[in-house]
């Protein structure tokens, strides 16, 4: 935690990384980050100390103000599991008189979204302009739900060659029996829902360990089920790793497409080997180069491409808290710059009329309406199923071919995806 005050680039140690506890607060503390220093500081301001003039450290009040604030533990409990008094002491009884009213009086509508909500005023100020003040509130609220957080998906993998009823039928009499109810989705039959107090003992389960059992967020499988891949079409994923959604168009074809599967980084995609083994998928072949410059003959025309770019993961806080505090301009025209050499070469090596989606986990414009402008001349866009919803409008012009997951009213990830053919000029 002292390394993420700072700044730095931080590993967790590999003996506290299966720690529960230790992950739990931890990940927490960062979510809340924004919000638990206002109240911190407020707090010492008000008590007068200076950084100088105390002996505990900013970690520590940190996690004793989540204690105290967030979780409605008692001060003697605090005193008693962190083992500090004195001044620490007066530091607890003055936060217990914080008031919100109080410590936000005088601020604008955005500065106290972005205090209580615990986000970035960058984000904010950024999706004001495209989305409605209550809906990116409603947003907010969603992807700070983690603790609370009640479900989770999975999908049934039928690879080599195995019928997904069969599979059903078994894996929920197992289930039955042990007391894990799970529901299949009702509009994708691959795809199972049940409760995160499940997902332990799922884990543990054989069906789990061999393989037939993979955790999935939704909006992932919507984008392949988009791609709409078919068995003898020669496929690339350009940024594949680690390999989940190669998995699902080779599942979705019974290994009976050719696929490419390229990442740029080395050590993810020997992941993505060993993963796509383990899920008896075959007809894949791995390169490990940068997607901007491929290093593919030009001749090779691929007949779907799909490019899930790397992006500043703007719709992913609810599983990457430390992602808030990434969001800056400098970080959003990095991603810019790259998506936009990505489209460029995904372009060159797809046919003429061949099939591109483009996605990212993100919910700024620039990061999906605003990329495929730039190509519009080279794309005819296809039609993208109701339950996605709109896009962002652009000067007022709804862009076809184009549509958003937001974590409010679809219950995943934030995504932008756009499904387009490839004009023969």
């Amino acid at each position: 935690m002292s390394e993420f005050t700072e700044g730095k680039t931080q590993i967790i140690k590999e003996e506290k990384r299966y720690n529960p506890q230790i992950i739990h607060y931890y990940n927490e503390i960062i979510r809340n980050w924004n919000k638990l220093n206002f109240i911190v500081q407020k707090t010492l301001r008000s008590l007068e100390k200076s950084n100088e003039d105390r002996s505990y450290t900013n970690e520590l009040l940190l996690l004793a103000t989540y204690r105290l604030i967030f979780e409605k533990v008692d001060i003697e409990t605090i005193i008693k599991e962190m083992g500090q008094k004195n001044d620490f002491i007066s530091f607890l009884e003055k936060l217990k008189t914080f008031s919100w009213k109080l410590a936000l009086k005088g601020k604008s509508k955005l500065e106290k979204l972005s205090i209580k909500e615990a986000i970035p005023s960058f984000f904010i100020e950024h999706l004001v302009p495209v989305m409605n003040f209550d809906f990116l509130k409603e947003n907010i609220k969603y992807m700070n739900q983690y603790t609370s957080q009640k479900n989770i998906t999975f999908r049934i993998n039928t690879l080599p060659n195995d019928s997904l009823e069969s599979l059903k039928n078994s894996i929920e009499k197992e289930f039955n029996e042990n007391n894990i109810k799970i529901r299949q989705d009702a509009k994708i039959p691959l795809i199972f829902h049940t409760s995160l107090k499940n997902k332990r003992r799922i884990l543990l389960s054989d069906w789990y360990r061999n393989g037939k059992l993979i955790f999935q967020d939704k909006a992932s499988f919507l984008i392949i089920q988009l791609l709409s891949p078919q068995s003898g079409d020669f496929i690339c994923d350009m940024c594949a790793a680690p390999g989940i959604k190669s998995s699902l168009i080779a599942q979705l074809t019974k290994n009976e497409a050719k696929i490419i599967c390229n990442d740029f980084n080395n050590k993810r995609l020997k992941f993505t080997k060993f993963f796509l083994n383990f899920l008896k998928v075959s007809n894949i072949f791995l390169i490990n180069s940068d997607g901007t410059n491929f290093p593919v003959n030009l001749k090779t025309k691929f007949d779907r491409m799909l490019i899930d770019a790397p992006c500043t993961g703007s719709g992913t806080f609810l599983s990457n808290p430390e992602l808030k505090w990434r969001q800056n301009p400098t970080f959003l025209h990095q991603n810019i710059v790259f998506q936009e050499k990505l489209l460029e070469s995904g372009l060159k090596y797809l046919k003429p009329n061949g099939i591109l989606i483009y996605s990212t986990c993100s919910l700024y414009p620039e990061e999906g309406e605003l990329q495929i402008i730039k190509f519009k001349e080279a794309l005819e866009p296809l039609t993208v199923p109701k339950w996605f919803s709109p896009s962002y409008k652009i000067n007022n012009v709804e862009l076809k071919g184009t549509g958003r997951l937001f974590p409010a009213i679809h219950k995943t990830q934030g995504f932008f995806v756009g499904k387009f053919k490839k004009k023969e000029k």
